[in-house]
């Protein structure tokens, strides 16, 4: 993912939140809106672990959107990573978010 497809101001993940459509299961939670560009941020509590751990899970999920570029493109998503997610290994975590970006589709 380059950084153009970075969704960074807080205004703009302030109104995909506020258009309440979300999916989501016990790992991980998205909220998305179908735009005509595709922007993706990922967000994880300061409560969960560690810093070089978020910063770790956070490098991995954007490789996991970069290799499915595919399934969501056009769309804002934030992406908010819970708990029970980080003890997944790295498939497990892309079977599982593959499973919740079909579901948008």
């Amino acid at each position: 993912m380059n950084k153009q497809m970075s969704l960074k101001k807080n205004n703009d993940i302030k109104k995909l939140i506020s258009k309440k459509q979300s999916v989501g299961n016990r790992f991980y939670a998205i909220y998305y809106n179908k735009t005509g560009v595709t922007k993706v941020a990922i967000s994880i509590s300061k409560k969960i672990c560690k810093a070089h751990d978020r910063n770790y899970n956070k490098r991995v999920i954007r490789e996991i959107f970069r290799k499915n570029l595919s399934l969501f493109e056009e769309f804002e998503i934030l992406l908010v990573i819970k708990e029970k997610s980080i003890e997944l290994s790295y498939d497990e975590k892309e079977k599982e978010i593959k499973k919740i970006l079909l579901k948008i589709r």
